[in-house]
């Protein structure tokens, strides 16, 4: 597991080392609301796939070469195996899951946005109410038609 948190942070800040001379934070205020925007718009997106049950939702709020760190360490890499992956989770979970995604942090540097929050899921598993809570660490990246999307999603479940 500790290799995968590695791997996954190694991810993160390899994407700073490819900003080229891209290297000061973005200290404006109007570029970090737009990113909050943003981040908040998908975020809306995350919690209506868990809704209507809709894994396609998700996958498309991911880069072509983004990746989901599963509960159990395993990488998911690109919208179609993460697609693959949450449509199996929505149909364990079935209908009604009651998802929240709560953003504790932004921060921005230049097309990077590093986003940390909390998170919980609300359903039902063989007739009885189950809360999963945790935290979670997102990568978004800013695309170049301006749109945001995650290059990189970790949870931590409280478990």
């Amino acid at each position: 597991m500790k290799r995968i948190i590695l791997l996954f942070l190694v991810t993160g800040f390899s994407v700073l080392a490819d900003q080229e001379n891209k290297n000061e934070v973005v200290a404006r205020p109007a570029a970090l609301t737009e990113a909050r925007k943003a981040i908040d718009k998908g975020n809306a997106q995350w919690i209506e796939a868990w809704d209507k049950a809709d894994a396609s939702l998700i996958a498309k709020l991911f880069t072509e070469d983004g990746v989901l760190l599963g509960r159990s360490g395993k990488l998911f890499k690109g919208p179609q195996q993460i697609f693959e992956r949450q449509k199996k989770v929505m149909e364990g979970a079935g209908k009604g899951v009651k998802a929240t995604v709560t953003t504790v942090d932004v921060w921005l540097d230049v097309d990077i946005a590093y986003e940390t929050g909390k998170y919980s899921y609300k359903f039902q598993e063989k007739g009885q109410a189950v809360t999963e809570e945790g935290r979670y660490v997102t990568i978004w990246k800013r695309q170049n038609d301006g749109s945001w999307k995650i290059l990189a999603d970790m949870g931590v479940s409280n478990d």
